[in-house]
C-alpha cells in the first residue's frame, strides 16, 4: 500500500482517505507530483506573503500556516431533510378559514345565525385553501369550521325549541302587559 500525499500541506496518510485530514484537499498517490505542488505552493503563495509583510519580518515564525487554502467555499449547501418541499408553509386562504373556524364556534350562542355564516365562509376558504398545499392550517381550518357549523346548527335549533315554548306559555303576552 502505498502513501498517499497532498498536494497543499504535505500531509501523508497511510489509510486509504481520499482526502487531507489537516487541509481537506484531495490527496495524490504518485509523491513527486504531490511533493512539488506542495513545494511550488509554499514557496509562491499568496498567504506568506500576506504573513511577511503583517509581521514586518522574514514571515517564517508562520511558515507553518501559510498553506492553508479554504476549500468549503466550493462545497455547495446542503438543505436539510426538513427544507425539501418547502411548500408547507400556510397561504392566506387556509389562515382566513381557521379564524372564520373559531369565531363559528364562539359565536355559535348568538341564536347559531353567525357561526352558520362564519363555519360555511371558513369551510369554503379552507377547502379552496387546502387545493393549492396541503398543510395542517388548513386541516385545522376546515375541523374548526365544521364543528362550528354543528354547533350553529344545534344553538338555531335549541333557541327555535325556546322561542317556541315561550310562545306556548304565552309569555310575550305577559311582557307586552307589563309595559
Amino acid at each position: 500500500m502505498s502513501k498517499k500525499i497532498c498536494p497543499i500541506c504535505g500531509y501523508q496518510d497511510d489509510g486509504n482517505a481520499t482526502y487531507c485530514r489537516e487541509c481537506g484537499a484531495k490527496l495524490t498517490e504518485r509523491a513527486d507530483d504531490a511533493w512539488s505542488a506542495y513545494e511550488q505552493k509554499g514557496q509562491y503563495s499568496s498567504y506568506q506573503d500576506s504573513g511577511q509583510q503583517a509581521s514586518g519580518g522574514t514571515g517564517q515564525q508562520n511558515a507553518q500556516y501559510s498553506n492553508y487554502q479554504d476549500y468549503t467555499a466550493n462545497i455547495p449547501y446542503q438543505q436539510s431533510a426538513n427544507d425539501f418541499g418547502s411548500d408547507n408553509t400556510a397561504n392566506g386562504l387556509q389562515i382566513a378559514g381557521l379564524v372564520c373556524g373559531i369565531l363559528a364556534i364562539c359565536s355559535c350562542c348568538c341564536y347559531g345565525v353567525p357561526a352558520l355564516i362564519f363555519g360555511i365562509a371558513g369551510l369554503i376558504c379552507a377547502v379552496m385553501g387546502n387545493k393549492r398545499s396541503k398543510n395542517g392550517v388548513g386541516t385545522a381550518g376546515m375541523v374548526c369550521s365544521i364543528i362550528g357549523l354543528i354547533l350553529g346548527a344545534i344553538a338555531i335549533v335549541y333557541y327555535a325549541m325556546v322561542i317556541n315554548q315561550l310562545i306556548q306559555m304565552n309569555y310575550f303576552d305577559m311582557l307586552q302587559d307589563m309595559m
